[in-house]
């Protein structure tokens, strides 16, 4: 457990001294990474967006009432 907690503290002291001792960097950001971006949201959109239809058809045919089908015929 001690060590756990020591690893623990190394961690954070090393990500603080990264996040608070690092120079400015300049970078080329690329136009279409953009793109990328609204993609990847359209994409999660669409995808919530057929979940939601799914749990709404299933809640839809679980709660209506399906007439009992008479199977012999005269």
């Amino acid at each position: 457990m001690l060590k756990t907690k020591y690893l623990s503290f190394e961690f954070t002291i090393a990500l603080l001294m990264i996040c608070f001792c690092s120079s400015d960097s300049f970078g080329y950001i690329d136009p279409s990474s953009g793109y990328i971006l609204w993609q990847v949201l359209f994409g999660a959109v669409v995808g919530i967006l057929f979940f939601a239809k799914r749990i709404w058809s299933f809640l839809k045919n679980f709660f209506t009432a399906s007439k009992p089908t008479d199977s012999s015929t005269s």
